[in-house]
């Protein structure tokens, strides 16, 4: 008897990442869960035999019922959503309330409907086996205080807390996925870091970072989301946390792989968190420089020591995209070819 994996946001990032990998997985269906069934990428899902449901974040009854009988649940959130919605931006200039808290607030209410949905459906299924959450680490707790606002982070530690407080039997069959830092970052608020062509030709990659030596968990979720999900419920017992990377590597290293990879003279340049707050003025700013100097100085789990690397864990390591591999797959045609800083 096939088993059924329900997964949040079917069609973004993580979630396609998993719903593509588990309905090729021998003795598993796919119930995919997105706000709209009707897009070509709910539609492409359908194609590969995924079972497509509309269930929203916002509406826990529907995340219920889309819940009911899964023997497997895959769970994610996104901050960065609720960024680019101006409707928040608005309500943040006329409350006075920082846009990121009013990001983190919408992000942590979603979660806890996720939360409320999945352990509703674990305790009316006696079959069911495991809820893998995609979170990150703690940033106050894992710097003692000294980075507070990276809610990116903290938002999803947070729903962590929730579950394990609220709900112990669920706790006992969850699993936590912390995915790394996105190859694809580069391309985020118009390519604000992206590598930058100098006037000699060179490029130069520039971060916020107070340790440039300490390694980054670089990682390409569309890719291997779904590699580190089926080790997560396939090859581990529950409560183990994963760092989904398939490359850890320093800024410096990555800026030489990047420049090797493309035939061109690259380098990396720390930027001062001024630059930064320069760049994107208001609490978007301070979110990210402390993204950045966070990850650096205390490393991407904040050095949680029960967090575990794939190749530990059962991950089909071959089947991972390098950072070599992204970059010679990736179009950097905006890159190479503008103007010099």
């Amino acid at each position: 008897m096939s088993k059924t994996i329900a997964v949040v946001g079917a069609t973004g990032n993580q979630g396609g990442s998993v719903a593509r990998l588990f309905a090729s997985e021998p003795g598993w269906e796919v119930r995919g869960l997105t706000r709209d069934p009707s897009k070509p990428n709910a539609q492409a899902l359908k194609s590969k035999g995924v079972e497509v449901v509309a269930a929203d974040l916002d509406n826990p009854v529907s995340l219920v019922e889309a819940f009911t009988g899964a023997t497997a649940i895959f769970g994610v959130t996104d901050f960065w959503q609720f960024v680019s919605d101006p409707k928040n931006h608005e309500l943040a200039a006329k409350t006075g309330k920082p846009i990121n808290e009013i990001c983190l607030d919408r992000e942590v209410a979603q979660g806890k409907n996720l939360v409320d949905a999945a352990a509703k459906a674990a305790e009316a299924n006696p079959a069911f086996e495991r809820f893998v959450w995609s979170t990150l680490s703690d940033t106050k707790k894992w710097s003692k205080g000294k980075y507070v606002n990276n809610l990116h982070f903290d938002g999803k530690a947070s729903i962590d807390d929730y579950l394990k407080e609220t709900y112990p039997a669920l706790a006992k069959k969850t699993s936590y996925l912390q995915m790394g830092l996105f190859l694809t970052n580069w391309q985020m608020m118009g390519g604000m870091i992206a590598p930058k062509k100098q006037a000699d030709g060179s490029f130069v990659i520039s971060n916020p970072t107070v340790a440039p030596h300490k390694a980054v968990p670089w990682v390409h979720p569309p890719h291997d989301a779904g590699e580190y999900t089926r080790a997560l419920i396939l090859e581990q017992p529950a409560n183990k946390t994963l760092l989904g990377t398939s490359g850890p590597m320093t800024d410096e290293e990555f800026a030489a792989l990047w420049g090797k990879t493309l035939g061109v003279k690259a380098s990396f340049k720390p930027m001062p968190r001024e630059a930064m707050e320069q760049m994107v003025p208001g609490p978007l700013g301070a979110e990210l420089a402390d993204t950045f100097e966070y990850q650096r100085e205390f490393g991407y789990d904040g050095g949680d020591p029960e967090v575990l690397m794939p190749k530990d864990c059962g991950v089909h390591m071959d089947k991972l995209l390098t950072p070599e591999q992204y970059i010679k797959n990736e179009d950097w045609s905006t890159v190479l070819n503008s103007q010099a800083a």
